[in-house]
This record gives C-alpha cells, sequence and structure tokens, in this order.
C-alpha cells in the first residue's frame, strides 16, 4: 500500500489527547514511520513526551498572553502593570476617619492659646478591640473664659511610621509596609543628613503642571501590594542629588475593623495639666481595604478616558471610584434629566459601603476638594441621598415531603437564604433591577422537593417628614402603580397624627380612573374607615405621587415608628431610577410553606387544593 508523504502537522490544538493525536497523525503521514505500531509502548512514551512538551509551552504561552492585557489579565501584579501603562494608581487601604471635639479645662496656666500637636494618640475600643486614632494636622484652641475648646478635630485610625532613604545612583524608595494609607503619606527632602531645612514634596497627576524646579514625586504599586515612589528628573519634575535624605511619614490601617467607633479617650501628652473631655460630632467611617482587581479593571480604563476632568458622567463615576473608596454604588445624572428638571447642575447619590447615606462632611468633601477642580465651572455639583425602595415579598411555597428529608422550618430558611442572596448579587445598587421571574426561578431550584410557589410583591417608600410643618411631598417611585380604575386601593400609609385629631391617620389613593386618582386621608372608628379629607393626587403610569399641604405631628408608636407609603406596583419587575436603591430588608422577607398533597398522591386530583392568592 502506497502512503502519500505528508509533512503537515496540524498546530491549532491546546488539549492534550488533541496534540498527541495529531503528532501520530503527522508521523503516520510518513513514508519512514507507515508501518510503526503508534500503540506500542515505546513510541507511545515518546508521543505522549513531546505532546506533554507542546501542551506545558501553549498552556504557559496562552497564560503569558493573557497577562499582558488588562481584560484577561489574573495576577494582581499584571493588573497592577497594565493599568500603570495608561496613568491609574489603584487606590491604596485607607483607615477609618471620625471628627470629634476636644474641651480642656482646670488647666494650671491660661495662655491664649493652646494647641495639640499632630499624630497625637486617641483610643477606642470596638468588639473588644483597642484602636488608636491620630490627628492628622495639629489642632489649637483659643482661651474662651477658662475652657480651651477645639472644634471638629478630624482623627484617623492607623499606626504612624517614619521611614528615611539616603539618595544614592539606583537607590530605589520602597514604603516597607502593607496596608499604608497613601493619604496620610508626607514626604520631605533634607541636603543632608546635618541640614535642619526640609522641603516638602507633593504628589502630583497633571504633568502639564510641573517644571524642572517643581518638588514632585510620583508613586506606583509594586509587586506584594508596597509602594514604590519616584522623584523627577531635572526635567519633569526636581531632580534630587546624591546624599539628599528623604524622610517619609505615614500610617498603616486595619482598614474597615474601625469603622462605626463613637467613644474616644484622649492619650497624649498633660495639656497644662488640665482636664481633657472628648465628644464625637461624626463617628468613624471610611475604612476600606486596598483596590481590588475587579475594580482596577473597572476604574482604569474610565480614568484614562477621563483625563483627570470631570465632563461626562463616566468621567464623574471614575474620578468618585479612585478618590473616594468608600462608595460602593454611584449614579450620575444631569440636570435636564432630573424631576423636575434643574439645568446647569449635575447630581450624585453614592450609597457608601458601611452606611445608609452620607454625612454633611462628607458631601463637602466631594463637592468641594475632589470635583472642585476637575468638573466644568458652570456646571454645580450636588450630593443627594439615596432613596430606597424596599421590597416587601410573600412567598408561599408546595413542596413534596415524600423527597426531601427537611423539615418545613428548613425549607423556610432556604428559602429565606435564597431571596437574600439575591438581594447581595443583584440588588442594594443603582444600576440593580428586581427581575421577578429571575427570582422565582432560583426559588423554586432551592430544592428538589419544591414543586411550585406563589410570590406577592409590594414597595415600601419611607418619606423623611418635616413636622409640624405644611408641606407638600412629592414622590416619583419611576416605576408605574397599578391602577385597576376602580375604587380598589393600591397606595395605603403606616398610621400618622395631625395637629388637633387624636386618632391615627392613614392614605390611600382614590382611582379616578386607569390613568389618575387622588389621594384621601382617614382614620377608624370601630373598624370603619371615616374620612377627612381628600387631597393630592397619583399618576399611576409615572408612578408620581404627590401630597399636598400635609402636616404630620406625630408617628404612631405602635408601627414601624416611621412614615412610609405601601405600594402595590405595576409591574412585579422593579427598577432604579435616578438615586432610586431597589432593596429586599430581611424583615420584610415572609415565607411559609405548605405540603402539596396533589404531589405526595394523598389527594385525587385537585379538587381540595390549597390555593393562594398572587394579588396583594
Amino acid at each position: 500500500m502506497a502512503h502519500t508523504e505528508n509533512k503537515k502537522i496540524s498546530v491549532a490544538e491546546l488539549d492534550f489527547d488533541a496534540i498527541k493525536s495529531n503528532l501520530k497523525t503527522y508521523l503516520e503521514g510518513q513514508a519512514t514511520f507507515a508501518d510503526y505500531d503508534f500503540e506500542g509502548a515505546g513510541l507511545s512514551v515518546l508521543l505522549d513526551t513531546l505532546a506533554y512538551n507542546t501542551h506545558y509551552n501553549a498552556l504557559y504561552t496562552n497564560l503569558a498572553v493573557n497577562e499582558s492585557f488588562l481584560d484577561s489579565a489574573s495576577k494582581r501584579s499584571s493588573i497592577v502593570s497594565r493599568a500603570k501603562e495608561i496613568g491609574y494608581v489603584p487606590y491604596s487601604a485607607t483607615g477609618a476617619t471620625a471628627r470629634i471635639n476636644i474641651t480642656v479645662t482646670g488647666t494650671s496656666s491660661t495662655p491664649a492659646s493652646l494647641t495639640i500637636p499632630a499624630n497625637t494618640p486617641f483610643s477606642t475600643t470596638i468588639s473588644g478591640k483597642s484602636y488608636n486614632f491620630y490627628n492628622i494636622d495639629a489642632a489649637i484652641a483659643v482661651l474662651s473664659g477658662s475652657t480651651y475648646t477645639f472644634t471638629n478635630v478630624d482623627v484617623k485610625e492607623g499606626s504612624p511610621l517614619t521611614f528615611r532613604y539616603t539618595v544614592a545612583d539606583g537607590a530605589k524608595y520602597i514604603l516597607p509596609n502593607l496596608d499604608v494609607d497613601l493619604s496620610t503619606l508626607k514626604v520631605r527632602v533634607q541636603e543632608n543628613s546635618s541640614s535642619s531645612v526640609f522641603e516638602t514634596y507633593n504628589n502630583q497627576e497633571n504633568i502639564l503642571e510641573i517644571d524642572s524646579t517643581t518638588p514632585v514625586y510620583f508613586i506606583k504599586e509594586i509587586e506584594g501590594q508596597l509602594y514604590e515612589l519616584e522623584f523627577g528628573n531635572g526635567t519633569i519634575g526636581k531632580a534630587l542629588a546624591n546624599g539628599n535624605v528623604v524622610t517619609l511619614t505615614y500610617m498603616t490601617t486595619n482598614k474597615a475593623d474601625a469603622n462605626g467607633a463613637r467613644v474616644f479617650s484622649y492619650q497624649g501628652p498633660t495639656l497644662l495639666s488640665g482636664n481633657v473631655a472628648v465628644t464625637t460630632v461624626i463617628a468613624a467611617t471610611n475604612g476600606s481595604d486596598i483596590e481590588e482587581i475587579a475594580s482596577i479593571k473597572y476604574n482604569a480604563p474610565r480614568s484614562y478616558t477621563s483625563q483627570n476632568r470631570a465632563v461626562t458622567v463616566d468621567d464623574y463615576k471614575s474620578l468618585l471610584f479612585k478618590s473616594y473608596p468608600e462608595a460602593e454604588s454611584i449614579n450620575i445624572w444631569g440636570g435636564e434629566d432630573n424631576i423636575p428638571a434643574q439645568y446647569g447642575k449635575v447630581f450624585i447619590s453614592i450609597k457608601p459601603k458601611t452606611t445608609t447615606y452620607l454625612t454633611d462632611s462628607q458631601k463637602s468633601l466631594i463637592v468641594n476638594e475632589i470635583l472642585k477642580a476637575k468638573n466644568v465651572v458652570s456646571i454645580t455639583p450636588e450630593v443627594v441621598n439615596p432613596e430606597y425602595i424596599n421590597l416587601s415579598l410573600n412567598v408561599t411555597a408546595y413542596y413534596n415531603p415524600r423527597i426531601t428529608t427537611r423539615s418545613i422550618n428548613d425549607m423556610k430558611a432556604l428559602i429565606v437564604q435564597t431571596i437574600e442572596d439575591y438581594n447581595d448579587n443583584h440588588l442594594n445598587s443603582f444600576d440593580g433591577i428586581f427581575r421577578y421571574s429571575n427570582l422565582t426561578s432560583l426559588i423554586d431550584e432551592t430544592e428538589e422537593s419544591i414543586v411550585s410557589h406563589i410570590m406577592t410583591i409590594k414597595l415600601h417608600r419611607e418619606i423623611e417628614v418635616a413636622y409640624n410643618t405644611n408641606q407638600t411631598y412629592t414622590i416619583n417611585l419611576g416605576n408605574p402603580i397599578y391602577a385597576s380604575g376602580v375604587p380598589e386601593e393600591s397606595i395605603t400609609s403606616s398610621g400618622f397624627f395631625i395637629p388637633g385629631n387624636a386618632n391615627v391617620m392613614y392614605l390611600e389613593d382614590n382611582p379616578t380612573n386607569k390613568t389618575t386618582g387622588t389621594i384621601r386621608m382617614y382614620y377608624f372608628v370601630n373598624d370603619i374607615k371615616t374620612y377627612v379629607r381628600t387631597f393630592g393626587s397619583v399618576e399611576y403610569a409615572s408612578g408620581t405621587i404627590v401630597l399636598n399641604e400635609l402636616e404630620i405631628s406625630g408617628i404612631d408608636s405602635t408601627t414601624s415608628g416611621i412614615f412610609e407609603l405601601f405600594i402595590k406596583p405595576q409591574s412585579n419587575d422593579v427598577v432604579s431610577v435616578r438615586n432610586q436603591l431597589v432593596f429586599i430588608p430581611d424583615d420584610q422577607i415572609n415565607v411559609s410553606v405548605i405540603v402539596d398533597q396533589v404531589a405526595t398522591g394523598d389527594q385525587a386530583g385537585g379538587s381540595n387544593y390549597v390555593f393562594t392568592s398572587s394579588r396583594n
């Protein structure tokens, strides 16, 4: 039998068995090996060796190439390196920051002013563990009477450290500690070790503002989550000279562990032998870990696109995620898209990682320090609080106990966990959408014995009350409200009080048609509604509710203690719009589990089937 010589070999395979098969096919096509038994022990071992070598090389090359691109890299060092190429430095760990007032009384003398030096310690305890906080800058108080009061002193958690380098050819300037908070880094340079003159060097991102004499440093993350400083070369930034001494002072931090601290005690040197009292203005917050890999991949290309300025929505998001790592979710929209429209403004809503809302001081920091020098002068940024649309879920699950060993309580717990996981993974962010069918599928898949379930939803919207004030409240849900067009309420409220009436009042809508309706107030007398007045309006399609001239003097203490509306949505899917976040609170998950007697075979047909309403 004649064999045609085959000089081609397939090189497209990465699988070991496919590589070996290709090698064997190639050799079988060679005249020299036409009659060889390739399954024989000797040749099989040689083919295995060749295939293993080819497989290893292909795998290594594939991994190496993947690490060369930001999108496909998986090692942090590779991702950081790719981000550095486009000018992005991942944010560092940050220590929790608190704001305190300090009062000093009973001093042995009374100078006109008193100073608390920078890096003075204050201690606190959380869950049995002690943490130290330090004021980054010195604080000064003027004597008033016989008291010194230091107001709004910011203190940061961490451990102060100092490291010195003597400049020499080839020297590297590395911060040799993990969990460094770069916001605390201060860099000073002496001409030599005996000099008493220090020059402060600053971190600078915009090289257009740098000349050959500008004292700047640049920072980058290196292997092992450490940081290295680089200085100017005499063209871009002032160059260092051999013999100069570089002093680095900074803090390492416990990151988010100290968030929530609110009781502090002064641990510094005596202040004129006086008594020191510390009160907390703002509890500790903003402690966070070093930027995660997923965040770097998301932020780096957007930071490069923004070029360190805030013009587009993506520019604002990129700057805020980089400069304010405490943000868990951010949404930005222009004033023209606001309701009502406010031209010349850009609106920013931030959900923090550890709290529900930003404080006024945090909002001020974002507007006046992070954005002021970077946004368009004619545009005014405004930070607004998130508005939470809480979902109340009622789930009735039918299950077959003959194919599971779990109890009814076990089944409830599993379904609750499924809903909580869905909330954590898909909601609680500005781009979160509650998709009814997705959650129902997950519930059915929770345990094989679940035959079916019925789930109804209702929206809970809290309203911040201006007590004893005649106020108009406008609620824009951004989601359509169910409208039957008949006297069937879709909006109700929690109980509240109005001036001059001791009864607990409630609200409900009164549909005019399937498009609009009014709001009316009532109270109960022997379980019968007594209406007080009709006011306000509802636009069902847009989800807009207006409560005109409503004066509330108090909230019914027998309920949740808050004023909220309960709303039937038109759609079972609920979306987040502008500053809204869809959320499922744990206490609003109501699950019941019953035996499906048809599935167990204990009931013929469905004559005694237990029905559950699918309406709210």
